[in-house]
């Protein structure tokens, strides 16, 4: 499975790196990638808990929250809005 985190505070590439280690020591993941310009955290393992992943940044001056990016409801929103325009 793959999640995106955006993370704030970060202003080097040591950041990134302090990042990148903290959340690969997370139990099931198995790949980081952290983008400095974006702040966006890529994480992918398998059947990783997002909870340790959000709890691994605690105690540094780097905040971290989970990007939803996908519509859960894509068809209720699309034939909503296709009753508002009748």
């Amino acid at each position: 499975m793959e999640k995106k985190f955006k993370i704030t505070g970060m202003k080097c590439q040591g950041c990134v790196d302090t990042v990148t280690s903290r959340i690969e020591a997370v139990p099931s993941v198995s790949k980081v990638t952290v983008d400095l310009d974006s702040g966006i955290a890529t994480v992918e393992g398998r059947d990783f808990n997002s909870r340790s992943v959000l709890a691994c940044l605690k105690g540094t001056p780097y905040k971290i929250e989970p990007v939803y990016n996908e519509d859960p409801f894509p068809f209720f929103r699309s034939h909503k809005k296709e009753e508002e325009e009748k």
